[in-house]
């Protein structure tokens, strides 16, 4: 059972989960970073309990909270209520010490005593105590904050609110931990109003969900211990992490296997299976799941130790649990090359197994910093049983579509599987950077939770068999491809599946030869559901060298017509772009898709291909002045002011030209260039392009603004490192040219220490060398190396590590102004504790 007390050391436990209040996760979501829900003032008579804290009255009922407190929910607390609040919900505990307060007597004295031994309350000096003033709202956060263990919280979502820079230094830390957990909350106007007091009814709410907070000790040091090292396929981390989560799960009392694995490069893991069995050999199989694995640039604590340690904290939650419903936890290795890991685990799979297992859990990206609250995803976006289940257990769970982590391996193997993971991509994805501190515990340790909850339902004997549901939804699943499923062309045949989840079968080869040159043809074949149909066609997707080039659909191989396929067609697309000689054609400059309708000796034919006008595909252009832009059109007016938001004034002055373009999503996201005069470059003035479709969608709506955040870095970090001070262009007409590069500057300095001996491109090198870049983007090109780390540099925390793209950013960190930079950025986006009233973002 959960301790009565929620300090360190507290358990968490499967009986807890079940039977407590629940709604942890949904108040994350509503919290999480914003402080969205308000502390209305002056809600109603003296002796009426504000709706808004009915539940924390029944808590505080349960927890013998005198009757004194809560007959005056809209009385101001005092130091020495708070106090006595705490004490009465600890159960009066005796106290045998003498109080170290000389201003406290009466009532409160045991109180103050208790509180004040266990760390809980500090003085005022000289003795002093001060129980008859009122307490303020970071005095109480402080007071939660060191009963709960004084945890770390790291610094974020500081910038939705106007007074921020108000919070006393000494409560930084316990206000952070306050909002990100979900204990406090903001008030109208955004504002925190940290020196503003709290009522009985306010004061009784934080308790109360301070006192039902999950306990994350053992999740941080489960995070900890995970990002210790980068984890790709075939490293000594991936090994490490391996013994570490079979230490873990064998210590839960847990049957645990290794699975191994190799991949075509002879790089070796594991996958960790724990196992907790049913009575029966043909119970049902539930299946929890996440990937330990890491891309090599990354020590990996957001993708995803994050999800491992959700992983591990569901285990212990449900160790003791009487289940009939055979329950697997399995940590996937490489992922990040293409679930590889969980494609030879369902590939392993007997027919038998398959048939028993009813649903699988995947956790992925959790809590990272920049991020919004949890999602549920599914393959194709749509519900299935499971999805079902989460939302009834969190409502405030949103569903998305998402095929990039192993539950689509699962799903794809016929088992109905769901995703849960954070909103959005967050600021530090596959860097340098993406360290454990960096993360929210709360919201990993929410979603471990939800999904606790819909898995004891499952495995509750009182539940019935969902076999049967299972096998009707997950048996021949097909992968969907949706409008806005992004078709790599030009990917090789390993990446595109990967994308897929799915591997083709070889349908046909063939070579094409001209004078000293063969081109190599390979087509594959695989099933999936086209322009949102039902019936899976046929998919041949043809690679060139390896490489793809096109793809073709042969709808009557599986029994649909020419006039259905073209009626799905025009459901999604509309008329026709082109039409003629019996073939139609339409063009998606969104999704980059070129789609034909025609016919030919083996019947009804659909080609898909890519489709692009290029970067000079320009929408709009605004020319800018001192830092200003005057933009009349709304979407790229937001564009424009997000930019401004994260940019200080300075920081914008050589910024001459703001465009909005598009190549189409997913593929040039922003570029940056020195203006041009009459054919001459001027690194005096600079024009920054962002891609539209990769900030809305088709629709207007706002994609994930937490990539624009780290472009807007990144494209900034071209402005500022490829100007007059740092190349001399009167030596060279590019400001990519080592030879441009003036001696003393910081570019200079940069190139030396990490570049000179690596030419043109970093690919080859990060082949063998990938710890030294803050990013995979980075080891294209100089330019874009020193780009990415000013941005990953700007986003992240002090390195403490000993690699080389560490050493790059402690490079930018020993730059006085390269550091008052990174000061001000930070401030803007709420990384940072703003000085004094700040404007709302």
């Amino acid at each position: 059972m959960r301790e009565t007390f929620w300090g360190a050391g507290a358990s968490i436990s499967y009986q807890s989960i079940l039977c407590g209040r629940g709604g942890f996760m949904k108040r994350i979501c509503a919290l999480l970073l914003c402080g969205a829900l308000l502390f209305p003032q002056g809600a109603g008579a003296a002796d009426a309990w504000p709706a808004w804290a009915e539940e924390a009255l029944s808590w505080g009922r349960e927890a013998s909270i005198s009757q004194e407190f809560l007959s005056q929910p809209e009385e101001t607390v005092t130091r020495g209520m708070a106090a006595q609040l705490l004490y009465e919900a600890a159960g009066k505990p005796a106290v045998s010490g003498e109080c170290p307060f000389t201003d406290v007597s009466g009532d409160n004295a045991d109180a103050v005593t208790w509180a004040a031994e266990r760390g809980y309350l500090t003085g005022v000096g000289d003795g002093k105590y001060e129980p008859d003033r009122s307490v303020t709202r970071q005095e109480f956060a402080a007071i939660l904050w060191r009963r709960a263990g004084s945890p770390g919280a790291a610094v974020q979502g500081l910038d939705q609110f106007r007074d921020a820079g108000a919070v006393g230094e000494w409560a930084r830390t316990p206000v952070l931990w306050a909002l990100q957990a979900g204990v406090m909350a903001g008030q109208s106007g955004g504002r925190l109003a940290p020196s503003g007091t709290i009522t009985a009814a306010e004061a009784l709410v934080m308790l109360e969900r301070a006192h039902t907070l999950p306990d994350v000790t053992r999740l941080r040091a489960d995070l900890e211990a995970l990002t210790a090292a980068h984890r790709p396929i075939g490293s000594q981390g991936e090994a490490d992490a391996v013994q570490y989560l079979k230490g873990r799960f064998e210590a839960m009392g847990y049957t645990v296997t290794l699975q191994p694995y190799t991949d075509s490069q002879g790089r070796s893991g594991n996958n960790v299976v724990a196992v907790k069995e049913a009575s029966s050999p043909d119970a049902d199989i539930l299946i929890l799941s996440a990937h330990h694995d890491s891309v090599p640039t990354a020590y990996g604590a957001n993708d995803n130790a994050s999800g491992a340690a959700a992983l591990l904290y569901a285990a212990e939650a449900l160790k003791d649990a009487d289940t009939d419903t055979e329950l697997r936890f399995i940590s996937f290795t490489d992922e990040e090359n293409g679930k590889n890991g969980s494609r030879a685990y369902t590939a392993a799979l007997t027919e038998e197994e398959k048939g028993r297992m009813i649903g699988a859990i995947q956790f992925d990206m959790l809590g990272g910093l920049g991020s919004g609250g949890t999602l549920v995803c599914t393959m194709d976006g749509e519900a299935n049983w499971v999805s079902d289940l989460l939302q009834e257990k969190d409502p405030e769970l949103a569903r998305d579509a998402e095929t990039a982590s192993d539950h689509a391996s699962l799903q794809l193997a016929g088992v109905p599987s769901v995703l849960l993971m954070q909103d959005g991509q967050g600021y530090l994805y596959h860097s340098a950077a993406d360290t454990a501190e960096q993360l929210n515990p709360y919201a990993i340790a929410g979603a471990a939770e939800t999904a606790v909850a819909a898995a004891a339902e499952i495995c509750s004997p009182e539940t019935g068999s969902c076999r049967a549901l299972a096998r009707e939804q997950g048996e021949g699943c097909t992968y969907r491809q949706t409008r806005q499923n992004v078709i790599y062309f030009s990917s090789s045949r390993a990446d595109t599946e990967a994308y897929i989840g799915a591997a083709g079968e070889l349908a046909d080869t063939w070579e094409i030869s001209g004078e000293g040159w063969t081109d190599v043809y390979e087509s594959y074949r695989y099933s999936m559901r086209w322009f949102d149909g039902e019936t899976p066609m046929n998919t041949y997707y043809q690679y060139r060298n390896g490489f793809l080039e096109r793809i073709e659909i042969r709808p009557e191989e599986t029994g649909c017509t020419a006039e259905q396929v073209r009626t799905l067609i025009e459901a999604m697309y509309g008329a026709p772009t082109s039409q003629e000689d019996g073939q139609a054609s339409w063009a998606d400059p969104v999704y980059s898709k070129y789609i034909t309708l025609s016919s030919d000796e083996a019947g009804c034919l659909v080609t898909v291909g890519n489709y692009s006008v290029g970067i000079t595909n320009v929408l709009s252009s605004y020319p800018v002045s001192g830092g200003q832009a005057s933009i009349t059109d709304p979407e790229d007016a937001l564009v424009w002011d997000y930019l401004c938001s994260i940019l200080p004034l300075e920081a914008r002055q050589k910024i001459a030209q703001f465009n909005l373009f598009t190549d189409g999503t997913s593929n040039i996201l922003a570029y940056t260039s020195p203006v041009q005069v009459d054919g001459v470059s001027d690194n005096t003035r600079f024009a920054i392009s962002i891609d539209y479709y990769d900030v809305y969608d088709e629709n207007g709506e706002k994609r994930d603004w937490s990539k624009l955040t780290y472009t807007i870095l990144h494209e900034y970090g071209h402005v500022l490192l490829e100007d007059e001070t740092q190349v001399d262009l009167t030596k060279g007409d590019s400001t990519h040219d080592p030879a441009t590069f003036i001696e003393g500057s910081f570019r200079k300095g940069f190139y030396d220490a990490f570049w000179s001996d690596l030419g043109d491109t970093g690919v080859g090198d990060y082949d063998a060398n990938p710890t030294h870049y803050v990013s995979r983007y980075g080891a294209n090109y100089f330019h874009e190396d020193i780009a990415d780390t000013f941005a990953v540099f700007v986003l992240g925390g002090q390195p403490q590590g000993s690699t080389v793209a560490e050493e790059k950013l402690r490079f930018f960190w020993a730059d006085p102004d390269m550091a008052a930079l990174r000061a001000a950025i930070r401030q803007n986006l709420g990384l940072d504790w703003p000085e004094g009233d700040s404007p709302l973002r």
